[in-house]
């Protein structure tokens, strides 16, 4: 075994002393290694080691030891008998309508409801639409820790705030009949994988298990840490750096803290980062003193890091998928070989979505099914939403083919000369030299105090952003952030 820090030297001891543990872990600085040390030193216990993803579970299985099981959650919840289910062929939003009846749920006979936006227009609530927000409902609520589907789980959609109460009594009775109907054996909707892990920790699970070890836990969502601090027969060590939890938006929460605050357990920081040198560490302290986070990095000396302009990077960081498809356009325009991190497939539902509503159509895309018309996009983007901005102005410079044309375009990151990624997308990966992309906006002053107040979790995207690059960081994009007084939550 490799000799540990001081720090992880501590974490090992920690665990030998029985107790629950807490690992504040920053960027690149040995998380999952730590987590190996711990599962090493100790070959009599049976551990269960809880990845983040199958990758890192699969990795995990050939670097533990044997008395350390490796899987994720869904793996922790899977039963074969749902393998069927999951084969199914693809079923749109309609094709659902169709199948669980959704007019018949409401009780609609004839005409088609209709909702109020925020424009003043009436947004036509197809089946197809609702259909679609009850399923986005159905998977908030999987990932929560709740019994229920309640009101809390219907998304909110831009466009439709004023018509809150109405797009509720639609969607919440059938988001409920497609969950009682998930959990049949012979469901006529598809089954996901977050469905089955829901139904496994509705059941109350004890995990066979000595010891659990939870890797990246900032982004564990709710349905699984509740079952993990639920193991109370195991001694239960999360390892994570809340600076990195930038999944709420889609139900994740900070186990890290969850376990502090229910198992009152010790907290310990592995401050080392072994990803880069004292240059790039400094950048990145920047944004944990902005946030309060609990560590400061130190860079590694035996590794050179330089931070300034780059002309030509290896990937491109951006904050919205609309800014990685710009840069995307021009690479191709350039006739450079581009791969965009997690492909096309986003970026071209996006421009069908769009290109929809520019014909007058509704779409059932999450993004923009509360829109009535393009127009309404553009006047919210303007009004209301700078984030749609990037959006609505390579929509109408570039035109819905042609973006779609661009991302069939694309190459694996294997042949790519320039790699592109959003912040999100590129979480667990590194670069050599990184440049963040100008559409992380600097936020406006406030109207009526003046100060420049910056949503806690956009800055720990673009924490998250700067700590991706090895050698050489390009983060004059991020300049702003000298200008920002607060964060908030």
């Amino acid at each position: 075994m490799v000799n540990p820090t001081i720090e992880q030297a501590e974490a090992i001891e920690s665990y030998g002393d029985g107790l629950d543990l807490v690992l504040q872990a920053g960027a690149g600085c040995g998380k999952s290694a730590t987590l190996q040390m711990i599962a090493k030193s100790d070959r009599r216990r049976r551990m269960a080691y809880v990845a983040y993803n199958s990758s890192i579970a699969a990795d995990a299985r050939r670097s533990f030891p044997s008395n350390c099981m490796a899987k994720t959650g869904h793996g922790l919840a899977f039963d074969p008998k749902y393998g069927a289910r999951l084969k199914r062929p693809r079923q749109t939003a309609h094709q659902a309508a169709q199948a669980l009846d959704v007019r018949s749920i409401l009780g609609i006979i004839g005409s088609t409801p209709s909702v109020l936006t925020d424009r003043g227009g009436m947004k036509a609530m197809t089946s197809k639409i609702i259909m679609r927000a009850a399923l986005d409902t159905v998977e908030r609520f999987c990932h929560s820790s709740d019994d229920e589907i309640v009101q809390k789980h219907v998304p909110h959609f831009d466009g439709l705030k004023k018509a809150r109460g109405e797009v509720v009594k639609l969607v919440l009775p059938v988001a409920r009949a497609a969950w009682a109907d998930l959990q049949d054996d012979e469901s006529v909707l598809n089954l996901s994988h977050d469905h089955y892990l829901k139904m496994w920790a509705l059941s109350k699970p004890t995990i066979p298990t000595d010891v659990v070890l939870l890797d990246e836990a900032q982004d564990t969502n709710d349905v699984l840490s509740a079952v993990l601090l639920a193991q109370e027969h195991a001694q239960r060590i999360a390892v994570g750096d809340s600076a990195q939890q930038i999944y709420s938006w889609r139900g994740a929460n900070d186990a890290l803290q969850k376990f502090t605050d229910q198992l009152g357990c010790p907290e310990l920081t592995l401050s080392q980062s072994f990803r880069f040198g004292p240059a790039i560490a400094t950048r990145a302290n920047v944004w944990l003193r902005l946030i309060d986070a609990p560590l400061r990095l130190t860079g590694w000396e035996a590794a050179e890091s330089s931070v300034g302009p780059l002309d030509s990077p290896d990937a491109i960081l951006c904050r919205t998928n609309a800014g990685a498809m710009g840069i995307v356009m021009e690479g191709l325009a350039a006739g450079r070989k581009v791969a965009l991190v997690g492909g096309g497939s986003a970026i071209k539902q996006l421009a069908w979505a769009a290109e929809a509503l520019q014909g007058g159509r509704p779409t059932d895309h999450p993004e923009l099914m509360g829109f009535a018309s393009w127009d309404d996009v553009r006047q919210y983007a303007a009004e209301e939403d700078g984030s749609l901005e990037v959006l609505v102005k390579l929509i109408d410079e570039h035109g819905p083919e042609r973006i779609v044309s661009a991302a069939d375009g694309l190459v694996s990151e294997q042949q790519a000369e320039l790699v592109v990624s959003t912040a999100h997308k590129a979480k667990g990966r590194e670069w050599p030299a990184v440049r963040i992309h100008g559409d992380f906006r600097a936020p406006k002053p406030d109207q009526q105090t003046g100060l420049v107040i910056l949503p806690r979790e956009e800055a720990r995207l673009a924490y998250v952003a700067v700590t991706r690059a090895r050698e050489q960081l390009d983060d004059t994009a991020l300049a702003w952030v000298r200008d920002v007084t607060a964060v908030s939550e």
